[in-house]
């Protein structure tokens, strides 16, 4: 049976750096995917009530929601 080599201080290294960064991809996603839900359900919200959402973002943040309802 062969046997696998000892992990050298690089090879952790990497698969921290991995670990790592798989973990900060998985938060900018659900960053992203609730603000895109909030959004969503603001719109449509406004829609029911027969408005016309205004809305302004800045990067990830909702900064100005308005519904039109003329």
């Amino acid at each position: 049976m062969k046997r696998l080599p000892d992990a050298t201080p690089g090879m952790a290294a990497i698969a921290l750096s991995i670990i790592l960064a798989l973990s900060i991809g998985s938060a900018i996603m659900a960053q992203s995917y609730f603000r895109y839900v909030e959004v969503t359900e603001a719109a449509d919200r406004c829609y029911e009530l027969g408005g016309f959402p205004e809305i302004e973002k800045n990067g990830w943040q909702m900064t100005h929601f308005e519904c039109h309802t003329d």
